[in-house]
């Protein structure tokens, strides 16, 4: 009975049975919302952070010891298919079956939240591209309020915050109530306890072009250890996000933007700014290079533009393998997804943030 339910037929039809509910869950998504997002992932979410969640280290260690594991027993019982060739189809059985089981539980343990109703239906928001007006306006006003939140931590003093001495006491509970405060207000289901762990050795995942990542396997949120402080707390709000059922890019970096934004506490506040205000400037810089340059860069004050610089100056520290390969595979699964946008996705942030001022919710 055991073997039967080993078999790799059995989680090979898993797996293609879960890709084809997936294609036809995009076409219900007030169903995705009410049965999956709002239900069965909330009971899910509880499983995990009762569990994994309660460990004083990152599941993500365990996730790929257990894999290491898996795969070293697999070769130890069967020691001598290793050296024919007919037994290829065998090893090859394996891996197709157990590729199908993660791809399967992938989309039942988070992915499926892709297919949910749009966050921006559900806030009533109205997204339009912003114009060239809409745009410097909003980068002009970021600035000042930005140099209004350095200014609450250090005075007059430009010198880059390079270390954690404004770094918030319990600073992943901070995040998480913030977040989940804001969730919320909006009538989101925050059941459990998301958690965003650091991960070293430094550079882990930047190796991969990568920040932070959400790993649906464990329900946890991860973070690069070797990331400039500055830019840890939004990408922990970011990928805490996913943890509470939500897919797409740009709604994570305005659910990070929102918790964080309007913090009491300053150096959250200002770290969760730059990092929106970064991704405003690159708009602009693109949108008007010449005006940028000639009447704008000059006028950044010189705390942001060290703050900016340290951040620059740690980040270059890592290599990543591949770059342009993994943006293209990257690309293709948020395509696949049912984000038209892909990569690009990522700065819809703007276009959410202005829709969310112009609500009068702010």
């Amino acid at each position: 009975m055991f073997r039967r339910w080993t078999s790799p037929k059995i989680w090979i039809t898993f797996g293609l049975g879960t890709l084809l509910l997936n294609v036809l869950a995009h076409q219900y998504p007030s169903w995705v919302e009410q049965w999956y997002s709002r239900g069965l992932f909330q009971g899910i979410r509880l499983g995990f952070d009762w569990t994994l969640g309660l460990l004083p280290f990152p599941a993500f260690y365990l996730f790929w010891i257990g894999i290491v594991v898996f795969w070293g027993l697999q070769i130890w019982k069967r020691p001598r298919a290793l050296r024919f060739w007919p037994k290829t189809g065998f090893w090859l059985g394996q891996i197709l079956g157990f590729a199908s089981f993660l791809t399967g539980m992938f989309f039942w343990l988070w992915a499926f939240n892709y297919a949910r109703v749009p966050v921006q239906e559900q806030l009533s928001l109205k997204l339009e591209p912003l114009d060239s007006t809409m745009l410097w306006q909003s980068l002009y006003a970021e600035t000042q309020t930005l140099d209004s939140l350095r200014h609450r931590l250090v005075g007059a003093d430009t010198n880059a915050l390079n270390d954690t001495r404004f770094w918030p006491d319990h600073a992943e509970d901070t995040v998480r109530v913030a977040l989940e405060y804001w969730l919320e207000k909006q009538n989101f289901p925050v059941a459990g306890k998301v958690r965003g762990q650091i991960i070293y050795p430094e550079g882990t995942l930047f190796k991969f072009g990568a920040a932070g990542i959400y790993w649906p396997f464990i329900g946890q949120g991860n973070i690069e250890g070797g990331m400039h402080p500055l830019r840890k707390l939004p990408s922990m709000a970011h990928e805490m996000s996913h943890g509470y059922g939500f897919g797409d890019e740009g709604i994570c970096n305005f659910l990070a933007f929102v918790a964080g934004a309007n913090h009491p506490n300053a150096y959250i506040a200002y770290c969760t700014r730059l990092d929106y205000w970064e991704t405003l400037a690159e708009a602009c810089l693109e949108n008007n290079p010449a005006q940028y340059n000639i009447r704008y860069r000059n006028t950044i004050p010189r705390g942001i533009v060290n703050d900016q610089h340290a951040i620059r100056a740690q980040h270059r520290k890592f290599k990543e393998l591949a770059p342009e390969v993994r943006y293209q595979v990257y690309d293709g699964y948020l395509k696949a997804q049912g984000i038209a946008s892909g990569m690009l996705n990522y700065n819809e942030v703007l276009m959410l943030v202005e829709a969310w001022k112009n609500s009068s919710r702010e």
